[in-house]
């Protein structure tokens, strides 16, 4: 990059800090000495849930001086010392600032100089389950988990969160994304537990007093917040690409599961090698699964991952664009987060986004460009546009933040960001973008890097300036709204297409924001797909020779720009793109544009069968699958319930397809309501495929017939997954309506001891919230409210926050007058707890509605 480019930028950064000199900014910390290692040797005490460890800092001074200060949070100081035994003066102002463990050194050290420090300490802060996440969440420092009244089959664990800046929670460091050093790791657990941490086992040594101690040794220099811990009864399932080798780490009980959720793991590795000419950069990968994480965190050779992704064979391959998505975004970070990592958090999307678009490059590798785009790339934009709409708003790289959590935990830091490099790979072509990424990784392997630097690599690649890009898409925030009219002269052949950037900027708001947009943008006319380029203007206009009229005019091909359009299309128009586009995210708009057109006031007898013969086809056709079960959805959005027509072409699909869209057209069929098709149903019950046998439940409860109840009382005792087949069967049993169903769903509510998924939010996964749904559908809640209230009162005692939420939960569902007492006791208990307290206020809403209807 040219130095004027680089002024360039500069300037623009110094600009934005400018502009909110007046709010608290965040830039790179200034760092007095470069930690060089961290030795870590813990014990843990299960009572107090403590840590109770000796760490040794080994560190270079920048300039001479006596002293150094590190981030401690909550933590207990026993001593520090250093190397040759001498007690250390240090000032601990306690809490969690940065900067607050202040030391003096036994004497003045040169610029350059080692210096090594020995702190013994022990941790008071406890990662506590967040309330408004029973599904997991993240937290600081370490979480400890355990069985409980509620949860006997909860396993002992502990899991360590470091990003952002959460590991001085439990040992002292320096928490800054920039400062990069090796570890040593020693973990000294129960025996039956194994400890999992960042680099190579280099010893597992069985003590004479009942214990374990697991060592390991992380070789590549890596930030602080990747230093992870996991402790646990686990099992290995082992793997190997080459001479790496692949940990994954989850229960005894599930390792037939756990072997069927990672069998894409060497493959994984394989093609991110590839992609960025980069082959894993370490010996060793661990991933350990886990309970009540909020979802993954990639840490350094270590991924610690949900256990809600472990499944078996047949359920994984239901999951495979969902679960394998997850693994593949941890192991991406890998490369990006770790063997390249951020200089500081505002340039933290080049960790998250690039690991999440790695993800998605996987995802369209293995299972296609249309379920890349229609799964996760339209989903994305989803997300964003939400956001944005949501009033939530800032540029990816940006220095006016306050809360690093925040900051890099939200979607611009993963989702604008992963977007835009989709549109930054469209925008130079293919063959250069992969060039790009190798030329990125390899010049900047093992250093911080910034977003400069990545603009630098794309530059020397294609030779072109790509300033303007970077400008408009990370430095500024906004996107273009497209409104776009389209023409055809007869006389001259030619298809004019008017395109209007109408969004305007926010003259209140002070951050940087982008006017209009410029960029090469994809449309399909017909049969061919013409690129043209959009200059930052407000109007471009487009004209293009065609022999004929064009039936199809789709713009910004595979929805690849960050955008909103407005592109009125009559209903013919909207029916031929339906069926004849290249680009399945356009095509599936189009259907839900066709039927939002059939249901309008306005709209013809002949539309609605017009679009039904469109739907029809695509139902019956060799679209991908999403898109035939996008079909049968608005099929049923436009007639509700199903006809003898729709039967017909339901009955195909369920002879002829299989998961997610079987599944779909099952739950269609069963709106009927009629006991004809009971036969299909219970033949449904025993099908591979759990979303199937869930879906053949609910339309067998829907049925009435007489065969219901004992096959539903039968399917709940089929062997599944975390009672999976439970779930489907107290769908059933609501829907059925039988009084009988009321007793069998108590005795499951009863057993605590039933293999259960502890996921109590939309889709209901714990048998639990579905047992209890099904007694209150049933007209039985009152008889179940003495156990809740039992339960929930023993969970206090424990101080099991799980426990006390997952049984409110269940007492709002009730709607029991008595419940009222709970919330009172909860406001009491956590009345200087903002966070619980909005959980308590939704769950008490939740609880009054119920109980007023």
């Amino acid at each position: 990059m040219s130095f004027t480019k680089s002024l360039g930028i500069l300037f623009l950064m110094l600009t934005a800090f400018a502009q909110f000199s007046s709010s608290e900014s965040r830039w790179s910390r200034l760092r007095s000495c470069d930690i060089q290692h961290v030795a870590l040797d813990l014990r843990f005490d299960w009572t107090t849930k403590q840590v109770f460890g000796t760490a040794s800092i080994t560190a270079k001074p920048f300039a001479a001086t006596d002293k150094i200060a590190l981030d401690a949070a909550f933590l207990t100081i026993s001593s520090i010392k250093s190397t040759s035994g001498v007690n250390l003066g240090f000032e601990y102002l306690g809490g969690d600032a940065d900067d607050n463990l202040k030391i003096t050194l036994e004497r003045v050290y040169k610029p350059g100089e080692k210096l090594t420090i020995r702190i013994e300490y022990r941790s008071n802060f406890v990662n506590q389950p967040d309330p408004n996440s029973l599904a997991g969440s993240n937290g600081k420092g370490l979480r400890w988990s355990a069985p409980t009244s509620n949860d006997p089959l909860k396993p002992r664990e502990i899991w360590s969160m470091g990003d952002p800046e959460s590991n001085r929670y439990w040992f002292p460091s320096f928490d800054a994304p920039g400062d990069l050093r090796t570890t040593e790791i020693s973990a000294t657990v129960d025996r039956g537990l194994t400890a999992v941490s960042n680099g190579r086992l280099t010893a597992n040594t069985e003590n004479r007093d009942g214990t374990r101690t697991f060592r390991y040794r992380a070789e590549r220099p890596y930030p602080n917040h990747l230093t992870s811990l996991v402790v646990g009864e686990f099992v290995d399932f082992r793997q190997n690409l080459g001479e790496i080798e692949l940990h994954n780490f989850g229960y005894p009980s599930e390792l037939k599961s756990i072997e069927a959720t990672v069998e894409r793991l060497p493959d994984m590795m394989r093609f991110f090698g590839e992609l960025t000419g980069t082959r894993y950069p370490y010996q060793r990968y661990s991933q350990v699964f886990v309970q009540d994480i909020g979802s993954f965190s990639g840490n350094n050779t270590v991924s610690t991952i949900t256990e809600n992704m472990v499944d078996d064979f047949s359920t994984h391959a239901d999951f495979f664009y969902l679960w394998d998505l997850t693994e593949a975004e941890a192991l991406a970070q890998q490369w990006f987060g770790n063997y390249v990592s951020a200089r500081d958090w505002s340039h933290v999307w080049l960790d998250k986004s690039f690991a999440h678009h790695l993800n998605g490059l996987y995802n369209e590798h293995r299972n296609g460009r249309d379920e890349f785009l229609l799964w996760q790339h339209g989903f994305d934009h989803g997300v964003y546009l939400n956001d944005w709409n949501s009033g939530i708003r800032r540029p990816i790289v940006t220095t006016d933040y306050s809360d690093a959590a925040t900051f890099t935990g939200d979607n611009y830091s993963t989702i604008r960001g992963a977007l835009v490099l989709q549109m930054l790979r469209k925008q130079i072509g293919e063959s250069a973008w992969t060039r790009a990424i190798r030329a990125f990784v390899r010049k900047n392997a093992g250093r911080p890097v910034v977003t400069e630097d990545l603009q630098t690599a794309v530059e020397d690649v294609t030779g072109r300036p790509i300033d303007w890009f970077f400008d408009q898409w990370i430095y500024k925030m906004g996107h273009p709204i497209f409104e776009i009219t389209s023409t055809y002269d007869e006389t001259l052949k030619v298809l004019t297409l008017r395109v209007l950037q109408t969004q305007k900027t926010d003259a209140g708001d002070r951050r940087p924001q982008a006017e209009f947009f410029r960029g090469a943008v994809e449309i399909e006319i017909d049969d061919r797909v013409e690129r043209v380029e959009i200059e930052a203007k407000a109007e471009n206009v487009f004209r293009f020779q065609r022999s004929a009229r064009p039936r199809l005019v789709n713009f910004d091909f595979e929805s690849t720009w960050i955008k909103e359009v407005k592109f009125e299309r009559s209903l013919d128009e909207t029916l031929y793109l339906a069926e004849n586009s290249r680009d399945a995210l356009a095509r599936n708009s189009a259907i839900l544009d066709a039927v939002a057109q059939a249901r309008a006031e306005n709209a013809t007898d002949d539309d609605k069968v017009r679009v039904r013969v469109v739907l029809d086809r695509i139902i019956r056709g060799k679209s991908h699958w999403r898109l035939r079960m996008a079909a049968v959805s608005n099929l049923q959005t436009l007639i509700g319930i199903p006809d003898a027509s729709a039967v017909e072409t339901l009955l195909q699909v369920v002879r002829n397809d299989r998961s997610w869209l079987k599944a779909t057209a099952i739950g269609f069929l069963g709106l009927a309501r009629d006991q004809k098709f009971d036969s299909i149903y219970i033949a449904g019950l025993n099908d591979v495929s759990e979303r199937v046998a869930a879906a053949a439940a609910t339309a067998l409860g829907r049925s009435k017939s007489p065969k219901a109840l004992d096959a539903l009382l039968r399917f709940a005792e089929k062997p599944s997954m975390k009672s999976q087949s439970l779930l489907g069967a107290l769908a059933g049993l609501r829907e059925l309506g039988d009084p009988r169903g009321a007793g069998a769903a108590r005795r499951w509510l009863e057993d605590l001891k039933l293999p259960r998924w502890r996921l109590p939010t939309p889709p209901v996964w714990d048998y639990r919230v579905s047992a209890v749904d099904t007694i209150v559908a049933l007209g039985k809640g009152a008889e179940i409210y003495p156990l809740l209230f039992e339960r929930f009162t023993t969970s206090i005692t424990e101080d099991d926050v799980n426990g006390i939420f997952n049984n409110a939960l269940l007492i709002s569902k009730t709607g029991d007058p008595r419940g009222q007492a709970v919330f009172d006791q909860l406001k009491l208990k956590y009345g200087n707890d903002e966070n619980a307290l909005k959980a308590i206020a939704q769950l008490e809403i939740d609880f009054k509605s119920k109980a007023s209807g």
